[in-house]
């Protein structure tokens, strides 16, 4: 099994994490909804059945290389090996606007102003938790794992390998 350690060592997480990746259709998620973890008010996007495919905030055809919140949290900016950066809604996850021709792939995304950061909330050096005040608190399936991110408040943004940007934020 390839996630038996998470699922023994942290049994708890692992059942709460399982519920907010389920379908919105699925009987697991309808009978548990009340034990879904209370400190996320924005959720992944998730299909009415189980799919192969998630949705997640899509766009990119390469990785993302960098994603940076606006000042206000109200938008997410992210850079992707594809040679574009994308202004995404950090509410809704619409894509705002796509910004093509990019010479460079090193450069990283990022708005002028300075965030304000909540310090309690990071991502595990392994990439596997998102942790809270150094508790790990929701285990991330392979293809949520992040490749970059950022902290706005109490908002949370990363990009993946495959291209996909994830926001989530913490009431």
């Amino acid at each position: 099994m390839y996630h038996k350690g998470a699922i023994e060592g942290y049994p708890l997480q692992t059942y709460a994490s399982a519920l907010l990746f389920s379908p919105t259709g699925s009987l697991i998620r309808h009978l548990f909804q009340h034990e879904a973890p209370k400190e996320l008010t924005l959720k992944p996007g998730m299909s009415d059945s189980w799919s192969a495919c998630l949705q997640t905030l899509e766009g990119h055809s390469s990785s993302v290389l960098s994603v940076a919140f606006s000042h206000d949290s109200t938008r997410l900016a992210s850079a992707s090996y594809d040679r574009t950066v994308k202004i995404w809604d950090a509410s809704s996850g619409a894509c705002l606007q796509t910004l093509e021709g990019h010479g460079s792939i090193d450069n990283l995304v990022g708005f002028k102003t300075q965030q304000s950061l909540y310090q309690g909330i990071a991502i595990s050096s392994d990439t596997i938790w998102i942790t809270h005040d150094d508790q790990k608190r929701l285990w991330l399936p392979s293809e949520y794992r992040p490749s970059c991110s950022a902290v706005s408040g109490r908002c949370f943004g990363t990009g993946t390998g495959s291209g996909k940007v994830w926001i989530y934020c913490l009431k």
